[in-house]
């Protein structure tokens, strides 16, 4: 399975000067916990939600004024649409993080969280259990 099979296409994104108050209005309006900072299509950057309290308002600064940029993790790490879901997991694991954007060409095209691989593991697994338990039913 690959990347592009699990991602989610719609990324909510902002660019880097706009404010932490700007992004996290758009992270409650969108409901997600991150956002990806892009300039002309191109992924620079990710904020997400702990960042804007840890980064931002836990070292006093005022979120009006403060651009997504001073408090963004960047560079920002991201992955191929075609690759393998199981080598994303060992990344993210290896790298720390919970959320990957999926890059094609320098465009951004998808993100791809934590929870979306262990789902799409999940679904084949259930389904496996649910035959072997099916085959095992005396008539």
């Amino acid at each position: 399975m690959q990347l592009k099979d699990i991602m989610a296409q719609h990324v909510v994104t902002v660019t880097p000067d706009e404010s932490v108050f700007q992004a996290a209005g758009l992270m409650r309006q969108a409901s997600v916990g991150c956002l990806v900072i892009a300039q002309d299509g191109k992924a620079q950057g990710i904020i997400t939600d702990r960042d804007l309290t840890i980064r931002c308002l836990g070292e006093g600064h005022n979120p009006v004024l403060c651009p997504v940029s001073q408090h963004m993790s960047a560079p920002v790490i991201t992955a191929a649409p075609d690759m393998d879901v199981l080598y994303a997991a060992h990344l993210m694991t290896n790298k720390k993080i919970k959320r990957l954007p999926v890059v094609e060409y320098d465009r951004l095209v998808g993100l791809v969280s934590f929870s979306d691989i262990a789902n799409a593991m999940i679904q084949p697994m259930v389904h496996l259990l649910a035959g072997l338990g099916a085959s095992r039913r005396v008539a």
